[in-house]
């Protein structure tokens, strides 16, 4: 009660106030005194529109919201302590950083998401992890079509070789993979599956090395059914014309696993110590092209007999 009174008195200077009030909110938090915090925060506020700590008391507002199960609530504090009131630091952490990272993680507006995401970027550099906010931003880029901006905020993200995406270990490579394919002439692609597979068939046939190469994808791989393509021994570069030869056979037909996406040819002959391939074919994901989105390219080749 004697920090409420504090806390309540007009003429007690912002410092004083802010001393009553931090174990107040403290123990009200940890009562599950949700709704009344955030009444009697907001009452202090409104009393008080200019007080340096304003920002801290929002967060305490926006935390007691989401304890209580209203994120959108939490949020619209958040918001207001990011617009209205400067950043302070507590503890070592700035307010706003925490805000901006919050919004950033929990709105369902790409736009917002966006913004935010760039805000931390711009001024919180050192306070950020860099890489995974760049990967992030591109994922809200692709969220709203905006191709050309995903694809900077992607090899922003390649720059910091020490990010990690917990929940994609494979994202650098794929990143990778996705920005060699956007930046490449796609000449391999072809519009239709059919066509494509009658190509390499062709080029096998006639043993056309050179045709053979002509198709092969910017990324493409060989492994065997137990690696990954995230394994960097899996592309390295081999003259394919080399294995060509009158030996080489394959089905007329492709195999029954083969789906809308992708596709499989089984092939042998290749050579005495692994003798079957099966060329793998894939359904073009581009949507920053229309006229390249949806075609098909020869991707790679897995070794040896599908487990």
């Amino acid at each position: 009660m004697e920090l409420l009174a504090v806390a309540r008195d007009i003429d007690a200077d912002p410092a004083t106030r802010y001393a009553a009030l931090e174990p107040i909110i403290a123990r009200a938090r940890k009562a599950k005194e949700t709704g009344w915090l955030c009444s009697f925060l907001g009452e202090m506020l409104e009393n008080h529109p200019d007080d340096p700590y304003g920002s801290y008391y929002l967060m305490a507002m926006a935390e007691s919201a989401k304890d209580a199960g209203s994120q959108e609530l939490s949020l619209d504090y958040l918001r207001r302590l990011t617009r209205n009131y400067p950043d302070l630091n507590i503890k070592g952490q700035s307010m706003h950083l925490l805000a901006l990272s919050e919004i950033a993680k929990h709105t369902t507006d790409p736009r917002e998401a966006i913004v935010v995401r760039i805000k931390m970027q711009q001024h919180y550099p050192k306070y950020i992890d860099q890489g995974r906010n760049f990967y992030a931003l591109a994922e809200e880029y692709k969220k709203i079509g905006l191709w050309n901006e995903m694809y900077r905020a992607y090899a922003g993200f390649l720059k910091f070789p020490e990010a990690v995406i917990p929940e994609l270990p494979d994202a650098r490579k794929m990143v990778s993979s996705d920005i060699a394919f956007h930046n490449s002439e796609k000449h391999w692609t072809v519009d239709n599956l059919d066509d494509l597979v009658n190509m390499v068939q062709y080029a096998i046939r006639t043993q056309d090395a050179r045709l053979l190469a002509y198709y092969q994808s910017s990324e493409f791989f060989l492994m065997n059914w137990s690696q990954d393509t995230s394994d960097a021994f899996t592309h390295i570069p081999m003259a394919l014309g080399t294995f060509l030869k009158s030996s080489v056979r394959y089905k007329p037909d492709l195999e029954p696993f083969s789906n809308d996406r992708e596709a499989f040819l089984w092939t042998t002959g290749w050579s005495w110590k692994i003798p079957t391939w099966y060329l793998y074919f894939r359904q073009v994901d581009y949507p920053a092209d229309p006229e390249i989105n949806g075609r098909w390219e020869w991707v790679g080749i897995y070794f040896g007999e599908r487990l």
